[in-house]
């Protein structure tokens, strides 16, 4: 069907429409037009036959997809200025657009030219495709298509030469990538930064909406169409309509429109902040605030502003139209339904409730402070916004039915809330005190054994404490299973802190087994047991074990988390090393290589997770045979550590104790040397002599003083590591060590070696 060109007056009035047609899956839309051929049968018809020639004629992902007049298909081969039309790429109320290419030689580039539609050619038309051109002149950021070039076409149609993106919604790439949530916000912060730098610019887009947010094949997010940008500056500073916005009309997508722009109010930054707030929505639940199916012109207006919008954890798990759906919505977002209800609720139904406020004074005061809060979220500190209070509900209840509502009620519910929330908090308050009594009582038990009145005269070690603390948790804790299974992995983690991994082990497996128990085997804390469990299980020699273990931890992380959750992305790192220790280093350093680039981008490269991936990668490297790709690497988490932690911290020294040997293995012995006893200086002062670290470099300063002939010396510190913390793993392997070759032979290396194995038999019997 050829549909006649439209007047304004009849585009203004069939636009909205469009829009939500638009907006539906093909699936959706048949429905959608039947129930509003019912009501407005000429409309409907003038709507089918404009989606006909969008089915025809456009191609999707690129600016406005909504035909308004026919398209002028003879217009392929001309040239605009240097450019040579190839094909119509987009039409919507403004104008059409064709994809472009350089006809001059001086260079190859595909452009996106955009010409004003003849019927939008009056004065308001015109000054507002100029404004579009001044605007995007402004504008200079990654994430926001280019203006490349501008003029007058030789049929006197003025045009704008646009960055050609080639890609599509960013919902949609979303949900095809099925992307994780944190990965969709670490997205979505691109288009933040985007909208940002053009507020710095005095610029509000007043048109943001999946159609105009772009991401490219390689995840590159575009913004796209300021074809009704409002500049803040000039006239109608205070925000209020000009001539230009009122000769346009509303130009804006009502189904992104703020309540200010339906009402008439002024429009300002926090216009975009809204529109944002919308996209979030949708992009982390995949359905609009305002709900599904048909709604006219008025109901939407209703439904913007003054119906609150169902909290994102809530619309999740709300089987609208059937279960299938909302799983489905959930698998997009690589989860379940009541697993994307749990990572939504809380802090994100608070950032978007914030962005979502009728009031703009009430929302995010800029861009900025939304994506400062989205950033917060992702390194899991508190959010600088705050769930509404019951009192502020009750305000806004009672402002919306003022009529309906007698002071007696007002009373009434401010009493029952008041009674409920005394309530919550005597329950919480007293469950906290039983808690602490308990912790109080325990801890009093297991100090109890350094009285003077208790050994009578004798001393205690910390290790005989930890052993008291380890035998008092299995009956002093019992009513209460999750306080005994953290303080069994507290507990745990001082053993492992001493180098007694074995005891670790145990009381690991203690914890993890108590959770379990009672239901609390997917929680953090579980989790964080396991992690620990496995690097005791490695430092041990287990290494299938300790494989086995991170497989089902990052099973059970990916579950609860998602993908590129910092907890996920570190059990990765750990797993990559453990296939390394397991001669798998090629696979190792793949995945480890991933998680550290993933880690830089979404954590920062500062962050504890991104150095530990630095430092495991860079003996990776080692290990797979790279030795100068791992003393850079390490080199550079080095001078982090050093920056962030400062150089008394067990990670600084970490890093300097494999820097060293990184240094020996490249036979850069008197620098390997020089590290050796820098580390043993520190080490010795900020952790004593007593430890794996210090163990550690005693043996590996060793094998540079083998390799420089200095035995003597050499024997010694071997001996020293042996007694004072090496791990058993390293040191039972000690005579096939190729570093310690010129050491065969020698009685008094023959006589350590004998003592070793005496010392592992010994442990295992015990054990």
């Amino acid at each position: 069907m050829f549909v006649p060109a439209l007047s304004p007056e009849q585009w203004q009035v069939l636009s909205p429409y469009l829009d939500q047609a638009l907006a539906l899956t093909d699936d959706e839309r048949p429905a959608w037009l039947s129930e509003l051929a019912e009501r407005e049968p000429a409309l409907a018809t003038q709507l089918r036959a404009l989606l006909n020639e969008h089915r025809i004629l456009a191609q999707e992902g690129f600016l406005e997809n909504s035909p308004a007049v026919p398209p002028t298909p003879g217009l392929a081969g001309q040239t605009v200025g240097p450019y040579t039309l190839i094909s119509q790429i987009g039409q919507g109320g403004m104008g059409s657009v064709w994809l472009a290419e350089r006809n001059d030689g001086r260079f190859e580039r595909k452009v996106a030219v955009k010409f004003i539609h003849i019927a939008q050619m009056g004065k308001a038309g015109e000054a507002r495709f100029k404004r579009e051109g001044s605007i995007l002149g402004r504008l200079a950021h990654a994430h926001i298509a280019e203006l490349v070039d501008a003029g007058v076409s030789t049929g006197g149609q003025p045009y704008l030469v646009l960055e050609f993106v080639e890609g599509e919604h960013i919902d949609r790439y979303c949900d095809r990538q099925s992307l994780g949530i944190e990965t969709r916000i670490q997205l979505f912060l691109d288009v933040l930064g985007a909208v940002a730098h053009a507020h710095s610019n005095l610029i509000v887009h007043r048109d943001l909406k999946p159609s105009n947010v772009l991401v490219s094949k390689d995840g590159q997010v575009k913004l796209l169409d300021f074809g009704i940008a409002k500049l803040l500056e000039g006239d109608g500073q205070d925000g209020s309509a000009t001539v230009l916005t009122v000769e346009g009309g509303r130009a804006m997508t009502p189904e992104y429109a703020a309540p200010e722009q339906v009402t008439g109010a002024p429009v300002t930054t926090a216009t975009d902040v809204y529109a944002l707030g919308v996209l979030l929505y949708v992009l982390l639940t995949g359905q609009h605030p305002a709900g599904k199916g048909l709604r006219s012109p008025a109901d939407l207006v209703k439904a913007i502003v003054d119906t609150e919008p169902t909290r994102p954890s809530d619309v999740v798990t709300t089987a609208r139209t059937g279960g299938e759906e909302t799983t489905a919505n959930a698998a997009r977002r690589t989860t379940t339904p009541e697993k994307l209800s749990r990572l939504l609720r809380g802090d994100l139904d608070t950032i978007v409730a914030k962005a979502l406020k009728k009031n703009p004074q009430e929302r995010y005061a800029s861009v900025t402070a939304l994506a400062e809060d989205l950033h917060r979220y992702l390194r899991h500190e508190p959010i600088a916004a705050r769930p509404d209070t019951i009192a502020y509900r009750l305000q806004k209840y009672v402002r919306r039915h003022r009529v309906g509502v007698a002071l007696a009620a007002f009373a009434l519910l401010i009493l029952a809330g008041f009674t409920v929330m005394q309530a919550v908090q005597l329950r919480r308050i007293t469950r906290e005190r039983d808690r602490a009594d308990r912790i109080a009582e325990f801890m009093t038990g297991i100090f109890q054994a350094s009285d003077p009145n208790e050994r009578l005269g004798g001393t205690i070690t910390a290790g005989e404490l930890l052993d008291k603390a380890a035998q008092d948790i299995q009956t002093g804790l019992s009513k209460d299973p999750e306080l005994q299974a953290s303080m069994m992995h507290v507990i745990g983690r001082a053993y492992m802190y001493q180098g007694l991994y074995p005891r670790a082990q145990s009381l690991f497996e203690s914890g993890i087994k108590v959770s379990s128990s009672v239901g609390e085997q997917e929680n953090r804390e579980t989790f964080n047991t396991m992690h620990d469990l496995a690097w005791a299980l490695l430092q041990q020699g287990h290494l299938s074990e300790a494989e086995s273990l991170e497989r089902n931890l990052l099973d059970g992380q990916r579950r609860a988390f998602g993908n590129d959750h910092p907890d996920t992305l570190a059990t990765i790192s750990e797993l990559a090393f453990t296939l390394c220790e397991e001669h798998n280093c090629a696979e190792g350093v793949k995945l480890n290589s991933e998680v550290l680039r993933k880690q830089q981008r979404i954590l920062g490269p500062e962050a504890h997770y991104t150095l530990v991936t630095m430092d495991n990668l860079a003996i990776m490297f080692a290990e797979n045979g790279q030795p100068a790709d791992a003393e850079k690497l390490e080199q550079e988490a080095l001078d982090i550590h050093l920056r962030v932690d400062g150089p008394k911290n067990l990670s600084t020294i970490h890093s300097m104790l494999n820097l060293a040997d990184f240094q020996r293995d490249l036979h850069h012995d008197e620098d390997a040397e020089l590290s050796f006893h820098r580390v043993l200086d520190l080490a010795g002062r900020v952790l004593g002599p007593d430890q794996p670290e210090t163990a550690a470099a005693n043996y590996d300063l060793a094998t540079v003083l083998v390799r420089k002939g200095h035995v003597e010396e050499a024997l010694s510190l071997l001996r020293q590591s042996v007694d004072h913390g090496l791990p058993p793993r390293i040191a039972s392997d000690m005579e096939n060590d190729p570093m310690l070759n010129a050491l065969h032979g020698d009685p008094r290396f023959a006589a350590l070696v004998t003592y070793v194995k005496k010392r592992a038999a010994a442990a295992q019997n015990a054990k």
